[in-house]
């Protein structure tokens, strides 16, 4: 079975420039509602449109979830975006840890992971 693969975006302000990149490499990028994050990110990458209420996820950076991407191709939407000096945020890969996590804790994982890393 051929996976498809997907960046999903999630509030970040380049969104348009990543599209593009990605579209070379014939990568899907989806923009993703913050009223529709609901469920896991599972949920998410399949498209599924599960509400949540607006006081849910406040972050305070975007995110960049790459999902089946190869890692070739990943490593030439990580260096373009690095290139660029494009706004994503957090950049990410789903796992099947993560998948069943909600964009909420994703994005707290991810704020965790920076105040660990910056000491």
């Amino acid at each position: 079975m051929k996976f498809m693969e997907k960046i999903i975006l999630f509030n970040v302000k380049d969104a348009k420039k990543i599209n593009k990149i990605a579209s070379q490499m014939k990568i899907k990028v989806y923009e993703v509602n913050p009223m529709e994050c609901g469920g896991t990110l599972q949920d998410i990458v399949d498209g599924k449109k599960i509400e949540t209420a607006p006081s849910t996820i406040a972050p305070s950076k975007g995110l960049m979830l790459m999902c089946d991407v190869t890692q070739k191709h990943m490593d030439r939407v990580l260096f373009a975006v690095k290139r660029d000096n494009l706004d994503v945020g957090y950049k990410a890969i789903l796992t099947k840890t993560n998948a069943k996590w909600s964009l909420a804790q994703m994005l707290l994982h991810m704020e965790m992971e920076e105040k660990n890393q910056s000491f």
